[in-house]
C-alpha cells in the first residue's frame, strides 16, 4: 500500500490519502475533483496533478498554477518522485510512504524513470576510457558534418559504439519554438520528426522507431527519462503501444540536449536485456548519453554562435554584432520605431564624364564614396538595407531597439558631410562628389524582407518612402540633409551645439501626397566652412514661421537681410509664383510638383 503524507507549516493541516496505482489525482486548495490542500494559500486552487505508477510518483503542475515543485533543493514543473523523497509545494511537504513488505511485489512492467544531473553524477561510466574518447571526437565530427542530417547520422553511430548494450540508437529533432521550451510542458509533437537519423546492430532484424511517447516525456521533464517493460508486457501489449512500436526490446531511454542551439533534440537509444534490466543497471550509459549531449550543446552552440556572427557581419556593425552574439535573434519582420537614411552620391555624371577612359579609377571613386557611406552607418551603429548605384539605405531600430531615437541617424549623416567635405581635400577620390541625405523617423516594418527564393534584411513602411522623398528635396532646398518633423523634435532636444544644428526650411506637401509635412535642414556646427551662423539660422526660422502664417510681407523683409542660398531661392521663388500674396486657400504649407 502507498500513500501520499502531507505536512502543512507549522504542523497545520497535516493529511494523507491513498495512493492507487494508475489513477490519476488532481490536488489544489480548492479543486472540482481532488484532494483538497485547503490550508495553503501559495497553492492554486487547481494546482498539480499526481499519478502513481507503483514505482514512482509522477507530479505535473498544470499551466495556471502558480508555485513549482521544489525536489532537492531544484524548482521544476514536473517530478517523478520515488518513496521516502520529500518534495514542497507551496508551503506544504509531500512524502510517499511505502510498506517495506509491498516494496518486492511493485509492478516492473512499463516502469518510467526520470534521471535529473545530479543523480549521475556520481554514476560510474560502463567504459570510462573507452566513451571518454568517443566524447573526444565531437569536435571534429561537427567539423566534418556539412549540415545537420550527415551529424546526425554521425552521432548515431558514436551512440552504439559508445553504448555496447544497445541495439538501435536514433537522433530525433522536432521543431520546437523557444517558447515552447520555456512552458511549463510541451503538449505535443508532431506526427513526423523534422530530422531523425537511426541505426541498428547488423543482427537487429525489423524496423526500428522510437517512441514519441518518451520523447516528449524527456523534452516535458527537461531530463533523461527511461522506460523498462517485461516479456509479459510486451506479449500482452499492456504497455508496449505506449512506449515503443519496435518489438523484441525492452528497454529504451531519451536524453534530450537542452542548448538553445538545439531546441527540440534528443539521444534515444534502445536494447534488449536477457538478464535484470533496471533504471540503476542503465545509469552508466545514461551518464554517458548525458554527457555526450551536453558536449553536443556546447559544442553547437559555439558554431552557432560563428555563423551568427559571420551572417550579421554583412548587415551590422561589430558593436552590434557583439550585442546580439548568443540571443536568439528573429529575422522575420517587425513592426518598430524605425529611422532610415538614404544617402545619394551627387557629382556622379561629371566623375563619369572625367574618366570616361578610364573606369578602373572611376570605380575607385565610387568605392571610396560607398565606403564613405557604409562605415559612417555601420560606425553609428546602424545596418545597410541596400545599394542602389551611387546610393545606400541605412536604417536604426532593428535589431536593436533605439535608446535615442533618430539621434544615430543624424550623426552617422553629420559623419558624412564631415567625410565628403575632408575627402576633397585629401587625395581627390572624392574630388567633385557631395551627398544628398534624407532622414525620416517613425513606425514601420524591418527584418528579413523578400521572397523564399531571395531575401535581405530591409525596411517596409511608409517612412522608407518620405525618407527617399526628403532625399530628393534636398535638391530643391538646395541643401545636403534634410529631416521630417519626428526627427527635427528629437534634435532639438538632443543634439548638442558642438555636434550639429537645425533649420526649419519650409511646410510642403509632397507630390502624391495630401497631408503636409514641415521639412527641416540639418547643418554642421557653426564655423564649419560658410554654414549660417546660428543668428542667422534664427532669422530664416521667423521668416519660414511668417511664411506658413500667411504673412508673406514681413518673411520676404526677414529673407533680403539674409545671404542668399538655396533655401531663401526656394521660399522667394514659391512666394513670387503667387505674386507675393498667400492664395484664399492658403494653409501654410506649398504643394510640391516634383517628387
Amino acid at each position: 500500500m502507498a500513500r501520499l503524507t502531507l505536512k502543512g507549516k507549522d504542523c497545520e493541516g497535516d493529511a494523507d490519502f491513498d495512493l492507487v496505482p494508475g489513477e490519476t489525482v488532481r490536488i489544489g486548495r480548492k479543486p472540482a475533483d481532488g484532494f483538497e490542500v485547503s490550508w495553503d494559500r501559495k497553492i492554486s486552487r487547481e494546482h498539480a496533478d499526481l499519478f502513481w505508477d507503483g514505482r514512482l510518483l509522477n507530479v505535473v503542475c498544470l499551466d495556471d498554477a502558480r508555485n513549482p515543485i521544489q525536489i532537492d533543493g531544484e524548482v521544476v514543473r514536473r517530478a517523478h518522485i520515488p518513496p521516502g523523497r520529500t518534495f514542497y509545494i507551496g508551503e506544504t511537504e509531500f512524502v510517499v510512504q511505502v510498506d517495506t513488505a509491498d516494496v518486492g511485489e511493485m509492478p516492473t512492467d512499463g516502469i518510467e524513470g526520470s534521471f535529473h544531473q545530479h543523480d549521475l553524477a556520481g554514476v560510474r561510466f560502463r567504459d570510462a576510457n573507452g566513451q571518454i574518447e568517443l566524447l573526444s571526437r565531437l569536435p571534429r565530427i561537427m567539423d566534418d558534418s556539412p549540415g545537420d542530417d550527415e551529424f546526425a547520422a554521425r552521432l548515431v553511430e558514436l551512440l552504439l559504439e559508445g553504448v555496447p548494450r544497445a541495439e538501435a540508437a536514433a537522433v530525433v529533432q522536432y521543431d520546437l519554438t523557444a517558447e515552447d521550451q520555456e512552458a511549463p510542458r510541451v503538449s505535443q509533437l508532431a506526427d513526423k520528426p523534422s530530422m531523425m537519423r537511426v541505426a541498428t546492430r547488423e543482427q537487429f532484424h525489423g524496423s526500428f522507431l522510437p517512441s514519441r511517447t518518451l520523447i516528449l516525456s524527456a523534452l516535458n521533464s527537461r531530463e533523461s527519462i527511461s522506460h523498462l517493460w517485461d516479456e509479459e508486457s510486451i506479449r500482452s501489449g499492456s504497455n508496449f503501444a505506449e512506449f515503443t512500436i519496435t518489438e523484441g526490446l525492452n528497454w529504451a531511454f531519451c536524453t534530450p540536449i537542452l542548448a538553445d542551439s538545439c531546441l527540440g533534440w534528443c539521444l534515444y537509444v534502445s536494447g534488449k536485456e536477457t538478464g535484470v534490466v533496471t533504471h540503476e543497471s542503465l545509469g552508466g550509459d545514461l551518464r554517458f548519453a548525458e554527457l555526450m549531449a551536453q558536449f553536443i550543446g556546447s559544442v553547437r552552440h559555439m558554431r552557432v554562435l560563428q555563423d551568427q556572427k559571420t551572417q550579421f557581419s554583412a548587415f551590422f556593425s561589430p558593436s552590434v554584432v557583439e550585442s546580439l552574439t548568443g540571443k536568439t535573434v528573429r529575422l522575420e519582420p517587425e513592426e518598430r520605431d524605425i529611422s532610415v537614411l538614404f544617402c545619394d552620391v551627387r557629382g556622379f555624371s561629371l566623375k563619369v564624364e572625367k574618366f570616361r577612359d578610364d573606369l578602373h579609377s572611376l570605380l575607385r571613386c565610387v568605392k571610396e564614396a560607398l565606403a564613405v557611406m557604409t562605415n559612417s552607418i555601420l560606425d553609428a551603429e546602424g545596418t545597410i538595407a541596400d545599394f542602389q548605384g551611387d546610393a545606400a539605405l541605412g536604417f536604426w531600430g532593428w535589431p536593436v531597439k533605439l535608446n535615442e531615437g533618430p539621434m544615430q541617424a543624424c550623426r552617422a549623416a553629420l559623419a558624412i558631410l564631415a567625410a565628403f567635405r575632408n575627402g576633397n581635400r585629401v587625395d581627390g577620390l572624392l574630388e567633385g562628389f557631395s551627398v544628398g541625405i534624407g532622414i525620416a523617423h517613425g513606425n514601420a516594418l524591418a527584418g528579413q524582407i523578400g521572397t523564399p527564393r531571395q531575401a535581405k534584411v530591409g525596411v517596409f513602411g511608409p517612412i522608407v518612402n518620405q525618407g527617399a522623398r526628403l532625399e530628393t528635396m534636398s535638391k530643391q532646398y538646395g541643401v545636403q540633409v534634410c529631416v521630417d518633423e519626428a526627427t527635427a523634435d528629437f534634435c532639438r532636444q538632443f543634439l548638442k551645439p558642438e555636434e550639429g544644428r537645425l533649420r526649419k526650411l519650409a511646410r510642403v506637401r509632397p507630390k502624391g501626397m495630401h497631408e503636409p509635412i514641415t521639412v527641416s535642414q540639418l547643418l554642421p556646427p557653426e564655423g564649419t566652412d560658410d554654414s549660417p551662423s546660428s543668428e542667422q539660422l534664427a532669422e530664416f526660422e521667423a521668416a519660414v514661421d511668417a511664411v506658413i502664417a500667411g504673412e508673406w510681407a514681413a518673411a520676404l523683409t526677414r529673407l533680403k537681410s539674409l545671404p542668399e542660398d538655396g533655401p531663401r531661392g526656394f521660399l522667394e521663388s514659391r512666394m513670387g509664383e503667387f505674386g507675393n500674396t498667400p492664395p484664399s486657400d492658403w494653409d501654410g504649407a506649398f504643394s510640391l510638383t516634383n517628387k
